[in-house]
């Protein structure tokens, strides 16, 4: 626990949470702004439509956030000293994910929150934001079992978190059925289309093949952590710290 606070307080640095929060809600800027001039009876598809085109923005400020967690301690040395504390590996494998699954619902909250201001703004009724925070916090929890991991085991993690952003979520997963299945953002789609109300077209476009539901969408982001947490602790204890 304590090493989990430590790395937690050490990744929220005000200006990185700030322009990372910033990012995360452009999409709930845009539904304000698009709000404003939409019929009253088409905002709660387009309030789906902003959720979904969230991922865009949500996605790279968790990658940037929590390929730190432990990038940071290595950078400037003083992971070692982590190591020689009386810990498993999997204590700091867990402590490690924790932290950065706290960093990354910090900034999913934020995110949230904005939508709910631009739905106090514009409108519909405020109760089509409620299962919005379970889209946030479901992909909080997949992207940071995935790039806390990646931030230990690789030099340029940003790049090859980016390339799978861009590469595996946005663009093979639009045409390839089984490269759906592997992004994290469309798994927590699915838990807030079985969860939420009407969906859009864009967010059914942007859900593809991920059929809707909230057991299998849970299921599928505790088997990411379940391999993210097993693959950090492996990495723990054949890497060089150093």
């Amino acid at each position: 626990m304590v090493l989990a606070v430590h790395l937690y307080m050490r990744l929220m640095k005000k200006g990185r949470v700030f322009w990372l929060l910033v990012l995360a809600s452009v999409p709930a800027g845009i539904y304000w702004l698009a709000g404003l001039t939409v019929d009253q009876r088409e905002l709660e598809t387009l309030y789906s439509s902003a959720l979904s085109a969230a991922g865009y923005t949500f996605s790279i400020a968790a990658l940037i956030l929590t390929v730190a967690t432990l990038r940071d301690e290595r950078d400037s040395g003083t992971l070692p000293y982590i190591y020689m504390r009386p810990l498993s590996r999997l204590s700091m494998a867990l402590s490690s994910i924790g932290a950065g699954i706290a960093a990354a619902l910090t900034i999913a909250i934020g995110a949230w929150a904005a939508t709910v201001v631009a739905v106090l703004l514009v409108g519909p009724d405020l109760s089509v934001v409620v299962p919005g925070l379970a889209l946030f916090a479901a992909a909080a929890i997949g992207y940071a079992a995935l790039f806390v991991p990646l931030g230990y085991l690789v030099p340029r993690a940003l790049l090859v978190g980016l390339g799978y952003i861009i590469v595996i979520e946005f663009i093979l997963a639009q045409a390839v059925t089984g490269f759906a299945q592997l992004s994290i953002w469309r798994i927590a789609l699915s838990i807030y289309a079985d969860a939420g109300g009407e969906m859009s077209e864009f967010a059914l476009e942007v859900l593809g093949p991920v059929n809707p539901g909230v057991g299998g969408g849970v299921l599928k982001i505790a088997g990411v952590l379940v391999v993210g947490v097993a693959v950090l602790t492996w990495a723990l204890k054949s890497r060089d710290a150093l």
